[in-house]
């Protein structure tokens, strides 16, 4: 069973963020997401481009605020609830892929000791 991991290590539900795309902590994560890059030169250089950006899109983002705030607080509930269930959804999967790896070693497991055991025939 294949896990889909990013290169830093973390497993894809471990990725999803959670946070809504127009809030501060919500654009900040999904822009950051960007570095996570094996070539230490390249994630140094993504990590400069993404200060960069994060600042540019919370500018966006306190306008957005200062004009559309609270008025969208209740679509922006659902919409969490949506990426929450997404996310548990990715982790339930990881967690039955890790099931089967189990009972896959486990029956290899039990084949060999049976195998094992059993008496030898004399020609």
């Amino acid at each position: 069973m294949a896990q889909h991991m990013s290169a830093s290590g973390k497993l894809a539900s471990e990725q999803v963020v959670v946070a809504a795309p127009l809030s501060f902590s919500g654009s900040a994560k999904r822009i950051w997401k960007m570095t996570d890059q094996e070539n230490q030169w390249v994630r140094y250089l993504l990590m400069v481009v993404a200060a960069t950006l994060i600042v540019m899109a919370w500018g966006v983002v306190l306008v957005w605020y200062c004009i559309f705030g609270l008025l969208l607080v209740p679509y922006r509930l659902i919409r969490r609830g949506g990426r929450k269930e997404k996310k548990r959804a990715l982790q339930h999967r990881e967690q039955l892929e890790a099931l089967a790896s189990i009972q896959t070693a486990q029956a290899v497991q039990t084949a060999n000791l049976i195998q094992q055991n059993q008496p030898k025939q004399q020609p």
